[in-house]
């Protein structure tokens, strides 16, 4: 019994790729926040995007990697508020001060966050990927 523990557990997270690239708009310019999704029948895998617009691809934690297969790929940026400040109102006679916190706003298409519409191409992991650049037509 324990030699086949000893297999199954030597099967577990193994096989996983290095997936590492880059989130550019089609001029080139970084996408400098969100997430890269990579999802397929049984597996999500996701990579934080640093300012610079590279990522790196995680299936549980940081540096596990991603395991073999074909994943639709999305992203999800986090959205960006633009600045609060004060906006006047006229109520009748009156002129009222209002606090506006700030307004949320993504700036990439919608269909790059829905891994039914997005325009991105499937990735095929068959080993460790150091170069994926991964486009958003703008």
């Amino acid at each position: 019994m324990s030699v086949l523990m000893l297999v199954a557990c030597l099967g577990c997270g193994g096989g996983r790729a290095q997936v590492r690239g880059k989130v550019v708009f089609s001029d080139g310019t970084p996408l400098t926040y969100g997430t890269v999704n990579f999802t397929s029948a049984d597996t999500i895998c996701k990579g934080q995007i640093e300012k610079d617009g590279t990522f790196k691809m995680r299936t549980f934690k940081p540096g596990d990697g991603v395991p073999p297969g074909t994943y639709k790929v999305y992203i999800t940026d986090t959205l960006q508020f633009e600045e609060a400040g004060t906006v006047e109102q006229k109520l009748g006679d009156d002129v009222v001060e209002t606090q506006v916190l700030g307004q949320a706003s993504n700036t990439i298409p919608p269909e790059y966050s829905n891994p039914d519409q997005s325009p991105i191409p499937q990735v095929t992991v068959k080993g460790s990927i150091k170069d994926l650049v991964l486009t958003i037509e703008n």
